[in-house]
């Protein structure tokens, strides 16, 4: 049974695309597919940040993606909705191969990694020198290379 496109009007809530590499990536997989959508924009490290985190995601995290009723939290979990709902996009590769490896690196660098976001914290428009990297960050940076 092949799937069908859904169209809906999207409204992806996320904080700042410079600090937050997690509101990055549906807002880049949204834009680079063409896919319409509203945006909303809460502020973060301000005092009031969780509060109006709050008003917009029951679960207290940004991005979100609303989908008329349907809300979908977590940067992956939006980017796989997406997929579901525009298979003929080819948001993922269609080759099960290429899918499976595609899922597991962005996975990897989703949720790994400690040590290299402690210490190079996403920051676009930063202009400082990098300091000395510790060992663990430094394995960090190899296996992303």
């Amino acid at each position: 049974m092949q799937r069908q496109e859904i169209e809906a009007p999207y409204r992806l809530v996320i904080g700042n695309k410079t600090w937050s590499s997690w509101s990055l990536r549906p807002w880049l997989v949204l834009k680079r597919f063409g896919l319409p959508f509203e945006e909303v924009s809460v502020g973060l490290r301000q005092p009031q940040s969780k509060t109006s985190i709050l008003a917009h995601s029951a679960a207290g995290k940004v991005p979100v993606l609303y989908a008329g009723d349907l809300a979908v939290w977590d940067s992956l979990a939006i980017i796989d909705t997406l997929a579901d709902r525009h298979p003929a996009m080819a948001i993922w590769p269609h080759d099960p191969g290429a899918r499976a490896i595609a899922r597991s690196v962005s996975a990897e660098m989703h949720s790994g990694f400690q040590a290299l976001r402690e210490q190079c914290p996403m920051d676009i428009l930063a202009h400082k020198p990098l300091s000395d990297l510790n060992e663990t960050t430094q394995l960090n940076v190899r296996r992303v290379i």
